[in-house]
């Protein structure tokens, strides 16, 4: 068990077997064998989950939402809002993250204020997986909702895992317009831009220049985030852990305890797996 008790997990996946694809539900039985914790009893339980992640040392968990009809998960803004609520005492563990899918939401103002009567915190975007270009006048009336709500903005960057994605929609220099019209939105690159060199150097680069642009960890090993961003002790107060659970670990206390051997200063340290993430979200 990781000693500490205070990190906040900025990735989580919660859903339901049945509307994961078939390579999904595969690809996460397959892990299962390598894993310390029951994922099947785990991931679609929300008062086991919040007992699970409270006993590996997390004390918050942002779970997140994929609308992905035909991709990856199928998971709505609906579902997280439930798997919150339906954690009883133990809802104060989960801040739940919905999903726009300009692909699958025919009206994307309307459906936000629909999530807004739920509690929704923030949105991930997944253009790279769900093959859409992240700027429209549509989204970008969105994006503009969400800075004037103070709601944050989270999109997957990188390489994606989709045969039928798009590689040129996760890199984050294609976000450039939207950290430069909304300056004071909240946006996450999670992943960092893992997968292509170009992309985690553009990530570090955006972290640098635009001071509400952060980046998470979420499916990078923890010997291996210093390969991705070298350059991380210049900017760890921008960087947010974010473990990708279940399928980005193995054992998710161990994996936090990895990353205090991993060369990270403690002082970066206790910005990525706590402070940071208590600024962004405004946690007291």
């Amino acid at each position: 068990m990781n000693s500490r008790s205070d990190v906040i997990d900025f990735h989580v996946h919660v859903g339901d077997f049945r509307r994961l694809r078939a390579d999904i539900q595969r690809l996460l039985l397959q892990l299962k064998a390598e894993q310390d914790f029951n994922l099947e009893e785990l991931i679609s339980r929300p008062r086991e989950l919040a007992r699970y992640l409270r006993r590996e040392g997390v004390e918050k968990a942002v779970i997140l939402a994929e609308d992905g009809p035909g991709t990856n998960y199928h998971i709505t803004t609906e579902f997280v809002c439930d798997f919150r609520d339906a954690a009883a005492e133990e809802a104060g563990m989960f801040i739940p993250f919905g999903c726009m899918n300009p692909t699958y939401t025919s009206n994307i103002i309307e459906k936000y204020e629909s999530d807004l009567s739920r509690g929704i915190r923030g949105y991930k975007l997944y253009p790279a997986d769900h093959n859409y270009h992240p700027i429209t006048d549509e989204l970008m009336r969105f994006y503009e909702r969400l800075d004037s709500d103070g709601l944050i903005l989270m999109f997957h960057t990188g390489t994606t895992g989709q045969d039928d994605g798009i590689d040129e929609y996760g890199d984050p220099a294609i976000f450039r317009p939207i950290l430069e019209s909304f300056p004071s939105l909240k946006v996450v690159m999670a992943h960092a831009g893992k997968g292509k060199p170009a992309y985690c150097k553009e990530a570090e680069i955006c972290a640098l220049q635009y001071a509400n642009c952060y980046l998470d960890t979420a499916f990078i090993a923890a010997d291996k985030l210093l390969a991705y961003q070298p350059n991380l002790e210049r900017f760890s107060h921008k960087i947010l852990f974010g473990s990708d659970w279940p399928a980005g670990v193995r054992s998710l206390s161990g994996h936090i305890a990895a990353l205090g051997r991993s060369g990270i200063s403690s002082q970066s340290l206790d910005r990525i797996l706590s402070a940071n993430a208590r600024r962004v979200l405004q946690l007291n």
